[in-house]
């Protein structure tokens, strides 16, 4: 190899790497980002088990339902900070590939091109397609922000009735 030939491999060559290093970055927050629901709900209920068990004292119950309060505090912020990292680098290799003139495979170029599929399989004769694209309007964040909010809420609901009426939880 010629100089020449080294100095243009060592110039192209950091931006690939710092573009893969993002993109396998980017994968690592999106996979965070759906597995941290599962072991959430695994934990609340286990929590909110013990806490709704009529075996339960109410020292019990006030602590496993302090637990399952704030472990969904937890679990909303870790979703939040995990989605909000995943977009941060999806947005930075998106804008990678327009300044390189590559073609353009993340951030909203894709939701674009996801939504083209949704709008495609809306229109097909299967009516599984049809269905599964109009699932889609409940986009899955949305749907896993909201579900961790209402087990936040009643974690606290379960939470207040330990301290204040006991008595209602054992039925």
């Amino acid at each position: 190899m010629t100089e020449e030939s080294d100095f243009a491999e060592d110039e192209v060559s950091p931006g690939l790497e710092q573009y893969a290093v993002v993109a396998a970055r980017r994968q690592q927050w999106d996979i965070l980002l759906w597995q941290m629901p599962t072991m959430a709900l695994t934990g609340e209920a286990f929590l909110l088990t013990i806490s709704l068990a009529r075996s339960t004292s109410q020292t019990g119950r006030i602590i496993a339902s302090s637990l399952a309060f704030v472990v969904a505090i937890a679990a909303l912020h870790s979703l939040s900070a995990h989605r909000l990292s995943e977009l941060t680098d999806a947005a930075w290799l998106r804008d990678h590939e327009r300044s390189h003139g590559a073609p353009q495979i993340h951030g909203i170029t894709w939701r674009e091109r996801r939504t083209d599929m949704i709008n495609q399989q809306l229109n097909s004769e299967k009516v599984t397609d049809r269905l599964v694209a109009r699932m889609y309007h409940f986009r899955s964040i949305s749907v896993w922000f909201w579900t961790m909010t209402l087990i936040t809420i009643a974690a606290g609901v379960v939470l207040a009735l330990s301290i204040f009426a006991n008595g209602l939880l054992l039925g």
